[in-house]
């Protein structure tokens, strides 16, 4: 996933799925030499010349990960169905490119005696 648009600390706040097949090919060296089982996020920097830079990993699923969902591959779901010993949970192969996500905020205007009979006994 590619960031659109992001936030002053940097998180993604809109992104796209891309086809990098660079990117795929040193990220798999990657968690193969790791042998990470679990969700991971890789961040990395492309150059003007297309060399890759690692900038970060992340050892859990991403915020923007319903992205992955959006694009063909469950990953949530493979993780769950691996951790409860099912043997017959296939590598993702595909997924959709061109696929976008935007976050979007809502303000909720709501009187302080509602929330604190929601914060204090959980129910108004």
């Amino acid at each position: 996933m590619r960031k659109q648009y992001i936030t002053d600390k940097g998180k993604a706040w809109a992104g796209i799925s891309l086809d990098d097949k660079k990117l795929i090919e040193i990220t798999t060296k990657l968690i193969r030499s790791t042998k990470w089982r679990g969700g991971l996020e890789t961040e990395w920097i492309k150059t003007s010349d297309g060399e890759y830079y690692l900038l970060e990993i992340n050892p859990r699923f991403p915020a923007w990960v319903y992205l992955a969902v959006g694009c063909g591959q469950n990953h949530p779901e493979a993780l769950l169905k691996l951790a409860m010993g099912n043997k017959k949970v296939s590598p993702f192969k595909k997924y959709d490119v061109g696929k976008m996500f935007i976050r979007y905020s809502y303000d909720l205007i709501v009187g302080l005696d509602e929330f604190e009979k929601i914060s204090t006994l959980g129910e108004l």
